[in-house]
């Protein structure tokens, strides 16, 4: 997508673009409108979450308050209620914290946050219970294969099944809310019981009430192990009771107070949609996109859900007393922010107390960034012509760091929302859609898909999409009939030493400069035998796992290359189709090999023709971000600097000096400015509508304003 761009970018550039320090930027006169009137959807929300260990109820409150005030926040998550309650409940069957005294932590802190323009989210985690209660409600426990409770550190896990998230939670809630002036609530681990946080695994719950229910919903009898007769029902009864339970309890909030933002993990009943970005003590390296992923697919895929991935700053869960690595850190916070979702950071303790510090500086200067051109931050949205379909695994992560590298600009939608009237855009708005290995489609997603094809739309699609149905049972058909192969096909299973064979032919259709200098691709994966359809073009044959070994025995021959192709192109109706039959983005995700990349540029560019309004020299370190404001005001340009990643350490990132940006503004633009830098750009307006200017130097991240007429 990047044109052969910027000949003499050099001289051009310095000779038409400038840079100089401006005597003010004042953004008094912007109105960057409101999304949908509320407080919390497509707003400059900073939130800071503080889990206080009980043994701090009696903490300094004026040093606390004046923390997250110093850190410029503008919204608060403190625990509340449930493991343990910071107020003065009156409920026996929860227990109160002894060292908050007499007083009521909970309700000072409302009204001194209250007092400072700060929101108060509730959190309540009904996941565990005090030994002191356990004892005298064995009913609301956890049981497992053993036939007995799982306890750590002292709580007991209860089940969702039982009384206490059946009904006891919402005498909690109704406590709180009918007493303090909460902004939120927010819910901890509501479901099901996994593994402790040591790892250890007590099974599937055999609690009385777990088994009574599954006989009811199934006539089953309740599955002790993972491979036990009925697993699949059991998944689904988990499903359909977690939802249900969900439903109930949001609907209850609501009732009591229909203005609280409910926050959770999943969509249902929700206001804000939780996830987190956080290292681990596993072995390999950090996800680089970690945030990208958690924010993108909820803005791309809800006009009524706003994402709050929480930045997890400490190191691991056995490990919560230390700071993780300040750089890898700052990287997630910067993809929360330069993709346009709130901004914010979760530690175990306070600000005040907090023994590892070193990330602390850097918080309040981004969060004071963020404070100080927060109208930057309100009402906008990403306007890309290229969406990717949320997938799962290393398919999905490959295409996203494809699609980061190469600097094209993308949404991703959740596959469940693709038609909805809940998308921020309906799929025509893209010109593009890439479906990295999507098996699992119902009958309505596959000609919904069709239809898009059939009406001009164009797909990109890897793997093996759309051979399940959408509850993943195997209908062994590739049912995309907008795809050039015949439904039927044979799985060759990954195997050693497979390649495509790249003919003169394939070269001069793909690309002659991308793909001159070899003619065997590596293909470490499972492949589709297909058969094409007519008037499709196969791309590539495939070449079957030939002899490897000694050197002397390392070798094929011609006639072991079949005539199944590795890639196809298809004319559908008005649009067009890219099949790759195989897992290139998983590929790609672990050897980064540069044919992969070339298959992967040749199949947007030069197959399916897609046109980008933003080129760029940036290097493949720079991820870039382009949102625009809704009310018409102004648009701008993110870039992250993630040339600190070094393997499994992360490290300072290195300044990046004159990366040019051309891009076509959605309306004329008056003035160009970079925040972090602090300059202001000359620019070179072209005739066609495109503008062009040179960005000095990118250190941590950099963000390019663009001002309208």
């Amino acid at each position: 997508m990047k044109a052969s761009l910027f000949f003499i970018a050099g001289l051009i550039s310095l000779m038409l673009i400038s840079c100089n320090q401006p005597e003010d930027f004042s953004l008094s006169s912007i109105d960057p409108g409101s999304y949908d009137g509320t407080w919390w959807n497509r707003t400059p929300i900073r939130l800071i979450q503080t889990n206080l260990p009980e043994i701090e109820g009696s903490m300094d409150r004026d040093a606390y308050v004046q923390s997250i005030i110093d850190a410029s926040a503008n919204t608060v998550l403190f625990n509340t209620g449930g493991i343990v309650a910071n107020y003065q409940t009156k409920l026996p069957y929860q227990w109160k914290n002894p060292n908050i005294g007499a007083d009521d932590l909970v309700a000072n802190l409302i009204n001194r946050f209250h007092e400072n323009g700060i929101r108060y989210i509730a959190r309540f985690d009904f996941s565990k219970l005090d030994s002191s209660i356990a004892v005298r409600k064995p009913e609301w426990l956890f049981v497992g294969t053993d036939g007995k409770p799982q306890v750590f550190n002292g709580l007991y896990s209860a089940c969702i099944n039982g009384d206490y998230y059946q009904e006891y939670a919402f005498k909690i809630l109704e406590e709180a809310i009918s007493n303090y002036p909460f902004d939120g609530i927010f819910f901890n681990m509501m479901g099901y019981t996994g593994p402790t946080y040591a790892g250890a695994d007590h099974g599937i719950c055999q609690c009385e009430n777990c088994r009574k229910r599954f006989m009811a919903y199934s006539g089953l009898k309740l599955p002790k192990f993972n491979d036990d007769p009925g697993i699949s029902e059991y998944r689904q009864f988990q499903r359909v009771t977690s939802e249900e339970l969900y439903n109930k309890i949001t609907g209850f909030i609501k009732q009591q107070n229909p203005n609280l933002v409910i926050y959770n993990y999943n969509a249902i009943g929700t206001s804000w949609i939780a996830s987190e970005s956080g290292a681990s003590m596993s072995t390999g390296v950090d996800n680089i996109y970690h945030a990208t992923n958690n924010v993108k697919r909820i803005l791309g895929s809800y006009n009524d859900r706003t994402p709050l991935n929480l930045i997890m700053g400490f190191q691991a869960i056995g490990y919560r007393n230390i700071i993780s690595s300040p750089n890898l850190l700052r990287t997630w916070w910067l993809e929360n922010m330069l993709h346009g979702a709130p901004v914010s950071l979760v530690v175990v303790g306070t600000l005040v107390h907090y023994e590892d510090r070193v990330f602390f500086p850097i918080v309040n200067e981004l969060f004071a960034f963020h404070k100080r051109y927060e109208k930057l931050f309100t009402n906008v949205q990403a306007l890309n012509k290229v969406a990717l379909i949320q997938g799962s695994g290393g398919e999905y992560q490959g295409m996203m760091k494809l699609l980061s590298e190469e600097h094209i600009m993308y949404d991703v939608i959740i596959p469940s929302q693709l038609g909805s009237d809940r998308t921020p855009r309906k799929i025509e708005d893209y010109d593009v859609l890439i479906l990295a290995d999507i098996p699992g489609m119902s009958e309505n997603l596959v000609s919904l898909l069709d239809s898009y094809v059939q009406g001009g739309g164009k797909l990109f699609v890897t793997g093996a999409t759309s051979v399940n149905d959408s509850t993943g049972k195997p209908i062994n058909k590739i049912r995309l009939k907008s795809l050039g192969v015949e439904s039927d096909y044979e799985v060759f299973p990954q195997s050693q030493a497979t390649y495509l064979k790249v003919t003169e032919s394939d070269k001069l259709a793909l690309g002659g400069e991308e793909f001159k200098d070899f003619t065997l691709m590596m293909m470490n994966s499972g492949f589709l035998k297909c058969k094409v359809k007519e008037n499709a073009q196969g791309y590539m044959r495939f070449l079957p796992s030939n002899m490897y070994g000694p050197a002397e025995k390392t070798y094929y021959h011609e006639n072991d290359i079949t005539d199944f192709p590795g890639a196809i192109s298809y004319t559908y109706g008005k649009g067009k189709t890219v099949f790759i039959p195989w897992m290139l983005g998983s590929e790609y995700n672990k050897k980064g090999n540069y044919a992969h990349r070339a298959l992967f540029l040749a199949s947007l560019n030069t197959l399916l023709k897609v046109e980008s309004d933003l080129e760029t020299d940036a290097s493949p370190l720079i991820e870039m971000t382009r949102l625009a404001n809704l009310n018409g005001a102004f648009e701008w340009v993110g870039m992250i600097n993630h040339s600190g990643f070094m393997g499994n350490s992360v490290r300072e990132p290195v300044t990046i000096h004159n990366t040019t940006i051309r891009l076509k503004p959605l309306k004329p633009v008056k003035e160009v400015r970079l925040l972090r830098s602090g300059l202001s750009l000359k620019f070179n307006r072209q005739s066609d509508g495109w503008i062009e200017c040179l960005v000095p130097q990118i250190g941590d991240f950099e963000m390019m304003v663009c001002l309208y007429n």
